[in-house]
């Protein structure tokens, strides 16, 4: 699940937030069930997360752009370490 909890140290992955060449495009969705099993369709838990990310603005383990449409989000970077790792 891309169920996700913003933390401040121990994150399982660093990210980026670009504007320009991201690894990942990134719809934030408000249905918890529709990002099951997504590494592009992300939710945002503070109870029972999945995974815990920390923002950075260096060195980032995956440098992601915000979306609007859902349609839109989608592995830029193919060959990404962390594809099919996030969701």
């Amino acid at each position: 699940m891309a169920i996700l909890k913003e933390v401040t140290s121990f994150p399982d992955f660093k990210v980026q937030i670009v504007t320009n060449f991201p690894d990942l495009c990134v719809y934030v969705t408000k249905d918890k069930s529709e990002a099951k099993g997504s590494d592009f369709i992300w939710f945002f838990e503070n109870s029972f997360p999945e995974k815990k990310i920390q923002f950075v603005d260096n060195f980032p383990d995956i440098k992601i752009q915000y979306v609007d449409n859902k349609s839109y989000a989608c592995w830029k970077n193919h060959s990404h370490k962390l594809q099919k790792r996030i969701g």
